[in-house]
């Protein structure tokens, strides 16, 4: 007689749509577990995805009294005591475990590629599992983002994988701001850069962010692993250089791996042991190119030859939210972005404007959080430098609070007006907007929604509404009636 089969543990995710929780729900599908979850935004990209996995979704009202006794509740960081699902789950005094500690209990079983750092580690982290996934490595892809056009993040637990040290390969982007990337003990670690951000989490010192990193560092050398840094950022390259395995990459020479960028070219030469590789992306930038040699040198660390991840990344569709084309219209590009950091909005603006040369750029940005506004109030502006327009929106708080938000956000506007000037578009509210840019623009302009909030979701609008209203000039306008329009717009 056959014995049952055991019921698979399950899981309810609290916010399932959210970058890293959405990704874990699909990690645990992978592995044949029970999954569900709820969140209080159940449209676009995610929720399609997670519905073609059959992973069901419900509201928060829904959920609080749908939950199961036998349900393992799953929460990170943003989510809050008050939320509805989780004092229901408090209150029934059910199983509760917070994301990252489940990460890394499943992480544990695999070779880990851990890619740390302020800016650029969800890129870095989908082109080392792009790569090693063309390399026929079928690594498990854990990242806060989607990798255009690729649906190999998570293969099934039934399939035949390839093992590096008796392990499958699994591919993660860790998150300091909680400092849950201490959770981990990588195989390799990756270290992109440490900036100013999440401070509150370390005390308000900077120093201590940097104390973080460099125990997570050698948590990767009490593995004998390999740590990977950016030998420009100096906390990276101090760090990285005091542990038994490194290697540290960058444009500086000092590095074992130099990167020399032709920004007219938009291409990059390696320079590595005295020979060059010449390297070309189709979707590269400065930062791109930095990243894909930190991931190059990844792959190579996990197996495949330092070339070949050159090669495969050279076709790399870029992330979603990561400078992607949301709507070609009438000669008007419209971008989203996710850059948060007055770092990543600069670069992410040098790039727009690499990739685009000589086109006016109109920036609509959602600051993020009101921690990070008040720590960086003053960098904001010089990021945005280049910008024909700058369309400034309300602070989104992700579940923050502020003593006085309204304060908070007059003196980022006055610190942005200072360093853009007339650049600066009147404050409005999100519809008067769409109906201005909707109006103004012209063919040849390019506009581009930043922010990690919910200003996605505005810039979908406005495609939709560019297509309902031939609102866009059909012809190219003179020097003269550009310059005209430009002042009547101020």
């Amino acid at each position: 007689m056959a014995e049952p089969q055991q019921e698979q543990p399950r899981f309810f995710l609290i916010g399932i749509c959210g970058a890293g929780m959405s990704s874990l729900a699909l990690l645990l599908h992978s592995l044949k577990m029970n999954v569900r979850g709820s969140d209080a935004v159940r449209d676009g990209s995610v929720v399609d995805r997670l519905a073609l996995a059959g992973i069901p979704v419900m509201t928060e009202e829904e959920a609080a009294g749908a939950i199961k006794a036998d349900d393992t509740i799953v929460y990170s960081s943003a989510i809050h005591q008050d939320n509805i699902v989780m004092a229901a789950a408090v209150a029934r005094h059910m199983r509760l475990r917070h994301r990252a500690d489940l990460l890394a209990e499943i992480a544990s079983r695999y070779f880990l590629v851990a890619v740390a750092g302020t800016h650029g580690k969800t890129t870095t982290a989908g082109m080392i599992g792009y790569a090693l996934a063309k390399g026929g490595f079928t690594p498990t892809v854990y990242v806060g983002g989607h990798i255009m056009g690729f649906d190999k993040e998570f293969p099934m637990e039934s399939l035949q994988k390839p093992v590096v040290s008796g392990r499958p390969v699994m591919v993660l982007e860790t998150d300091e701001s909680d400092a849950s990337f201490l959770k981990f003990h990588p195989d390799v670690a990756i270290m992109t850069n440490i900036d100013k951000d999440h401070l509150g989490t370390y005390g308000g010192r900077f120093e201590s962010l940097v104390d973080a990193f460099e125990k997570f560092a050698w948590q990767c050398s009490e593995r004998s692993g390999l740590v990977i840094g950016f030998g420009d950022d100096a906390a990276v390259a101090r760090i990285a250089s005091s542990t038994p395995k490194h290697v540290l990459y960058g444009e500086s020479a000092s590095s074992q791996i130099q990167v020399v960028y032709d920004r007219g070219l938009n291409t990059a030469t390696i320079l590595r042991n005295g020979h060059l590789i010449p390297f070309a992306m189709q979707r590269g930038d400065e930062k791109g190119y930095l990243n894909a040699v930190a991931a190059s040198l990844a792959c190579e660390a996990v197996g495949m030859p330092f070339d070949d991840a050159l090669h495969a990344l050279e076709e790399f569709p870029g992330m979603e939210r990561r400078m992607q084309v949301l709507s070609v219209f009438q000669g008007v590009t419209i971008l989203t972005d996710h850059a948060d950091h007055p770092t990543e909005i600069k670069a992410t603006m040098q790039a727009i404007s690499a990739r685009y040369p000589g086109r006016p750029i109109t920036l609509v940005l959602q600051p993020h959080r009101y921690s990070r506004v008040s720590t960086c109030l003053q960098d904001y502006g010089p990021a945005m430098k280049g910008a024909a327009r700058v369309v400034l929106l309300g602070i989104f708080p992700a579940g923050e609070t502020a003593q006085n938000p309204e304060e908070l956000n007059a003196a980022l506007r006055k610190h942005v007006l200072e360093a853009v000037g007339e650049a600066l578009e009147p404050w409005s509210t999100s519809d008067d907007v769409l109906t201005h840019l909707q109006t103004s623009l012209l063919p040849n302009d390019v506009v581009v929604f930043m922010g990690p909030g919910d200003v996605n979701r505005l810039g979908s609008r406005f495609c939709a509404l560019l297509k309902s209203d031939n609102a866009v000039k059909s012809q190219l306008p003179s020097p003269r009636e550009e310059s005209q329009r430009r002042e009547n717009d101020r």
